[in-house]
């Protein structure tokens, strides 16, 4: 893939998340040419960010019952290694990915991962992310143009809400950008983006027919080095 040398810096988010063996999550918006360090412009908040993004349910309020920023998320199988773009080649490539279920924000079933007889795009995007903001249209414009591969099932995943960010709720966010896809609504522990081993925003997992990891990508990237992305990770299907 052709690396972006723009000059984007990631932004460092920590969120406390209801999870026994941990109780910190570090994520990191950045662009495709991020390497993983912390040295850019970072911004802090530690605190119930992830806890807080579901919408709680009132007597006076039926609508809350019908539209959630969050959805309970189960897993099946062992979780990919997290993603790191520092080493020469992606240990999760050629694993089989654990089954994710959940639901999208009005409660219709999603699942990713297992044998679907496609391959399947999972993106995972955070609302308040600069470059999930970026990378959403580039997405839209590769379906627009035709320019998706063939046969290829394209699945939004909101995850990281944040009622305090940018573009909050991200029910409506999504409606707002035009984004043409399935979307599942993450828990807020993470689960479904912890699963795939995403570490940060946004994060593409590639998988195959049979539900293996074909390619793993993080940050925004113009839609023809996505497509790019694409056309080589399907090219290795059977490879792996």
């Amino acid at each position: 893939m052709t690396v972006n040398n723009s000059s984007r810096r990631p932004i460092v988010r920590r969120a406390v998340v209801g999870l026994a063996t941990a109780s910190l999550l570090v994520s990191a918006c950045g662009s495709s040419d991020d390497s993983g360090s912390d040295d850019g412009t970072t911004e802090d908040t530690t605190g119930d960010t992830a806890s807080s993004g579901t919408d709680t349910p009132t007597t006076d309020d039926a609508a809350t019952d019908e539209v959630q920023q969050n959805r309970p998320v189960s897993v099946e199988g062992a979780p990919l290694v997290p993603y790191d773009a520092t080493l020469p080649a992606d240990p999760a490539v050629g694993e089989a990915a654990p089954v994710v279920s959940g639901e999208s924000f009005d409660g219709t079933p999603v699942t990713i991962g297992g044998a679907t007889g496609s391959p399947t795009l999972a993106v995972f995007l955070a609302h308040w992310c600069p470059h999930c903001n970026e990378e959403v249209p580039q997405l839209i414009e590769l379906e627009d143009s035709g320019e998706f591969p063939e046969g290829l099932e394209v699945i939004g995943v909101s995850t990281a809400v944040d009622p305090s960010g940018e573009n909050f709720p991200p029910s409506e966010w999504i409606v707002d950008k035009g984004w043409p896809f399935a979307t599942m609504a993450d828990d807020e522990e993470l689960t479904a983006m912890t699963a795939m081993g995403g570490t940060s925003f946004p994060f593409l997992v590639v998988l195959d027919a049979d539900g293996n990891v074909l390619a793993r990508r993080a940050g925004s990237a113009p839609a023809a080095e996505t497509k790019a992305f694409l056309d080589e990770a399907l090219a290795n299907q059977g490879a792996a």
